[in-house]
């Protein structure tokens, strides 16, 4: 799992749908992530998060950092996760000892609980990172 953990010194940071939509809402540039970390890093977004953000339904602001989260997915590598998102995500992190980014309370809660590195938005303002990274 180590190579797929660390590829060149990077670390693998995947991101939810909750914090897919923080840069519409809180002017947050998603690479701001290798700044917390301090180390670089992949991105990586699930197919089923992609999947959840282009069916919710938003509505003003909202709608809006959805638009600005699909733009921003582009950049990034899909990687193919089924099921429930939020366990996919947990599961997949265990096994690859990645990061997740995400301000989802019940989601940040189940990753601190198995050991899991948790980026999130501290104040409306800063990303913040709670976990040890190796």
């Amino acid at each position: 799992m180590e190579t797929n953990r660390v590829r060149n010194n990077k670390i693998t940071v995947i991101l939810d749908t909750n914090f897919l939509l923080l840069p519409g809402r809180f002017n947050l540039w998603i690479e701001s992530i290798e700044e917390v970390i301090d180390r670089k890093c992949e991105i990586l977004i699930p197919s089923n998060v992609m999947s959840e953000l282009k069916r919710i339904e938003l509505t003003g602001l909202d709608k809006i950092s959805k638009e600005v989260a699909l733009k921003i997915s582009e950049r990034y590598k899909i990687i193919e996760l089924e099921g429930p998102v939020d366990r996919s995500i947990l599961e997949f992190a265990k096994n690859n000892k990645c990061i997740v980014a995400t301000n989802d309370m019940k989601l940040k809660s189940d990753l601190r609980s198995n050991q899991v590195p948790v980026i999130f938005l501290k104040k409306g303002s800063r990303l913040a990172l709670e976990g040890y990274i190796d």
